[in-house]
């Protein structure tokens, strides 16, 4: 039995993990979220085969937060590790804005820093991924995603804003995530030259902003009408699937 410590539990990613990992027979998920206590925290750090951090702020109301929550707290979870002797893997999700001049971008960073420094010192697999934008069900609208956005208000035909319709877009798909992410559990994976993981150029959705919204009405026209729209290629299909998990 493996014992799975998932960070962040009751968010996108780790609802999405979680909802694969219970199909699994060999595995014991413990969870931690707001509200879980330090000491359980503690305890689940003691005994954890692998941990998946997907804690974090993206949006807080005052900056300092981004590196109090993606950087100290995710400090103080690497020293319990040390402290227990607990070599276990830790994949931490990082972003493509880690490049980025900003304090997000640089929370971020640093954690990635603070992750491949324990990961030198316990001889542990640190393992970092750099996410394009995640689409697909339970991602929070005005929060995760121009497409929870997309979705949650075209279904209740709420207006949406677009500052430019040209604007090219880059998404990973939740699912194909996910795949990867459990595909570490056995450490099947192997990350790009520079260290870091991120899913394949073929796991891209490329796709304007313009495109999203005109699929989105176009998804809507048909839903009104009592129709399933012509969907022709699995990209098509996804965006469809996560339409309709936003429905009132």
């Amino acid at each position: 039995m493996k014992n799975i410590l998932i960070t962040g539990a009751n968010g996108f990613l780790g609802k999405n993990l979680i909802e694969r990992l219970v199909k699994l027979d060999d595995v014991n998920i413990m969870h931690f979220d707001q509200g879980t206590s330090t000491l359980l925290l503690e305890k689940n750090l003691r005994e954890c085969d692998f941990v998946f951090h997907f804690a974090a702020v993206h949006r807080p109301k005052d900056n300092e937060d981004f590196y109090r929550i993606n950087d100290d707290f995710f400090a103080w979870i690497l020293a319990k590790l040390e402290e227990f002797g607990n070599a276990c893997p830790v994949l931490l999700t990082s972003s493509i804005q880690a490049t980025d001049n900003n304090d997000y971008g640089r929370s971020k960073v640093i954690a990635e820093n603070l992750l491949k420094e324990h990961g030198k010192k316990m001889g542990s697999r640190a393992i970092v991924y750099r996410l394009n934008n995640v689409y697909g069900k339970w991602a929070m609208p005005n929060h995760h995603s121009v497409v929870a956005t997309f979705c949650y208000n075209i279904n209740r035909d709420l207006p949406i804003v677009i500052s430019n319709r040209g604007i090219q877009m880059h998404f990973y798909y939740v699912d194909d995530v996910i795949d990867s992410f459990l595909a570490q559990l056995s450490g099947g994976v192997t990350p790009d030259a520079d260290g870091i993981f991120r899913l394949p150029e073929e796991k891209i959705l490329h796709i304007t902003l313009g495109e999203l919204a005109d699929s989105f009405y176009a998804f809507r026209e048909c839903q009104k009408a009592g129709k399933i729209p012509t969907l022709n290629t699995p990209a098509e299909k996804r965006l469809w699937t996560t339409y309709v998990s936003y429905a009132e």
